[in-house]
């Protein structure tokens, strides 16, 4: 199965109730005809499932949440972090841990990379990444059975491919494709609840190398009861930076109506809590109003009514400065080419 995979039935979608938060999880609607890259099947059993032998390189939040959510589902996992506190601490727990990367590598055939990759000074550092690709590849030089490397960290499109493939294709003095493969596999989990979500994802992101790394990924998750969705190694990494840029730029939406409403009086917890009830693109039937980019918005409404509340709220002393991003990014896109628009009228 390629990027594009079908078999993803249309429904109503479904709601469950994750016990330990009591957190909705909520399964789109979606189809085969207007999604195909999307796979949705009945998931297997434990029983059914290959036990899989897995590493976790660096054992933090999501490291752990994906190991230990893998030895829920029947799969070996060994654990590996430089920092002996929390290698320490998951032995103690009960967990397998090696004491380098080459013995968990040599142990496993799969490696699930859980890297951080912080920020610093406005740039994402891929320092811990590159050091632990290279001590991976060099794991593998000779190691012959075919042997999976899934990158779960946070990094810009092109990461895996050009500094992940190349780092272990050097290190291990191998192409790949034959004997290993590469996968990009974002984590959508909350601190406080990560095994909860890594275990109840709303849908697993696989990004691909070449068919064969993609089905062994998939594989991993075949009991999981979410979509697994296959793109391209770069499709995987801007899917996991456009998830949190859309969850920060929303944060920071409802904080700035706050201020408004504080600005004129009204209640903003009220207005924030029934708004999403109405607004295209939030409602349960219009889930996928106003995604697709290119198109600038128009119509009776949306251009007049933006520009008037910011002048009205700019009159009452206040400024909104990403309701006027708004208005800035619309009026660029509308003159960049002639396009599709978006329009609501109310």
């Amino acid at each position: 199965m390629s990027p594009g995979v079908a078999g993803l039935v249309g429904s109503r979608g479904s709601r469950k109730l994750s016990v330990d938060n009591r957190r909705t999880i909520v399964q789109a609607l979606v189809s085969a005809e207007k999604h195909p890259f999307i796979k949705r099947t009945v998931p297997r059993s434990f029983e059914e499932c290959t036990r899989l032998r897995i590493a976790v390189i660096a054992a933090g939040v999501v490291g752990k949440a994906t190991g230990a959510g893998l030895v829920e589902k029947g799969h070996n996992v060994i654990f590996y972090d430089v920092d002996k506190t929390k290698t320490n601490l998951l032995a103690l727990e009960g967990y397998q841990t090696a004491p380098s990367i080459r013995e968990a590598v040599e142990q496993s055939s799969t490696t699930m990379i859980c890297a951080p990759t912080p920020t610093i000074s406005g740039t994402v550092n891929l320092q811990i990444l590159q050091s632990i690709c290279a001590e991976v590849g060099s794991s593998l030089r000779g190691k012959h059975p075919y042997h999976l490397v899934v990158v779960r960290s946070t990094v810009p499109p092109g990461t895996t491919r050009e500094h992940v493939i190349s780092q272990i294709e050097f290190s291990s003095q191998k192409q790949i494709g034959p004997e290993i493969g590469v996968c990009h596999n974002p984590e959508f989990l909350r601190e406080k609840f990560a095994l909860d979500d890594f275990l109840h994802p709303g849908a697993v992101v696989i990004g691909e190398s070449d068919k064969t790394a993609g089905d062994q990924l998939e594989s991993l998750y075949s009991s999981f009861a979410s979509p697994i969705a296959r793109f391209s190694l770069e499709t995987s990494e801007m899917i996991k930076y456009t998830t949190n840029l859309f969850n920060a730029t929303k944060v920071s939406f409802f904080n700035e109506i706050d201020r408004a409403c504080k600005t004129v009086g009204v209640k903003s917890d009220e207005v924030s809590r029934f708004m999403p009830q109405l607004a295209l693109g939030l409602r349960d039937d219009l889930k996928e109003w106003g995604i697709y980019g290119g198109r600038p918005f128009a119509g009776m409404c949306l251009p007049k009514d933006l520009e008037a509340f910011i002048s009205f709220m700019k009159s009452k002393g206040t400024d909104l400065p990403l309701l006027s991003a708004v208005k800035q990014v619309n009026e660029t896109v509308g003159k960049e080419k002639k396009a599709p628009v978006v329009v609501a009228n109310a």
